[in-house]
C-alpha cells in the first residue's frame, strides 16, 4: 500500500520515502527491493553501524550535533515527547534517541539526484512514541520543520504471519508477539499513525494508479 503526500502547509521532499509497519512485517525487505529497482537509491539506514553500542553512540552523538545546529526545534521536540509520557524510561531514551537520529537524518540528506528511503523513519517513530505513550501528543510540533518523505509504503502482515517471522528474526525484536495484548497495543499505535499521515495530507494512491 502506498501514500503520497498531498499538501501545501507541509514541506515536500520528493526524492524522501519511508515505510512504515509493524516490526517484523517486511519494512527492511521492502526497502532492499526498491533500493535494487531503482538507480541513485539510498538506504538511509544501511549506512548506520551495525554493532548495538556503536548505533548508541551515533545516535548520541546526532542528538549533541542536532542541539548544536538547531536547539530551538531541539528542545520543542524533547519537551512533546516527554510530555507523551512513555511508559518506562527505558522507553523515552529510545523513542527519545531515536527521534535525535532521524531528525538529524531528515535534515542533513544532500540535496542531489539521489532518492532517500527509511524503513525507520519519522513515522515508524511516531509509531514509536504511540507505542509506548501514555499520553496524547503534540505529532504535528514534532514534523512542524521536518522535510516529510513524498512517498510512504506501508507494510502489513496478519498476526500468524508476524509471530512466525518474529521467531525466526536473529535481532530483538521490540514487541513480544506471543503476548497477544502487545500485537493489539502495536497495532493501535499503527492506526493512530496512520490516522497522523491521513492529517497531514498523505493520500492512498492505488498501483495502477
Amino acid at each position: 500500500m502506498m501514500f503520497i503526500l498531498n499538501s501545501q502547509v507541509y514541506f515536500n521532499k520528493k526524492n524522501f520515502s519511508e515505510v512504515v509497519g509493524m516490526p517484523a512485517s517486511g519494512k527492511t525487505t521492502l526497502v532492499k527491493q526498491l533500493v535494487n529497482k531503482k538507480t541513485n537509491c539510498i538506504n538511509v539506514n544501511e549506512r548506520l553501524p551495525k554493532g548495538t553500542i556503536q548505533r548508541q553512540l551515533r545516535k548520541i552523538k546526532c542528538g549533541f550535533l542536532l542541539f548544536i545546529d538547531s536547539p530551538n526545534s531541539f528542545i520543542r521536540d524533547t519537551k512533546i515527547i516527554i510530555a507523551s509520557k512513555q511508559d518506562s524510561k527505558i522507553n523515552l531514551y529510545s523513542v527519545l534517541s531515536n527521534w535525535y537520529l532521524i531528525s538529524y537524518q531528515n535534515r542533513n540528506c544532500s540535496v542531489d539526484k539521489n532518492e532517500y528511503i527509511w524503513d525507520q523513519g519519522l513515522f515508524q517513530a511516531i509509531w514509536s512514541i504511540y507505542y509506548s505513550a501514555l499520553n496524547e501528543f503534540d505529532y504535528l510540533g514534532l514534523l512542524k520543520d521536518k522535510k516529510l518523505p513524498h512517498t510512504i509504503f506501508l507494510t502489513d502482515i496478519n498476526n500468524e504471519e508476524l509471530i512466525l517471522r518474529s521467531h525466526q528474526r536473529q535481532d530483538s525484536n521490540r514487541l513480544n508477539y506471543d503476548d497477544k495484548e502487545k500485537i493489539v497495543k502495536g497495532r493501535t499505535a499503527l492506526a493512530r499513525t496512520l490516522q497522523v499521515m491521513e492529517q497531514v495530507g498523505y493520500q492512498q494512491k492505488s498501483k495502477s494508479g
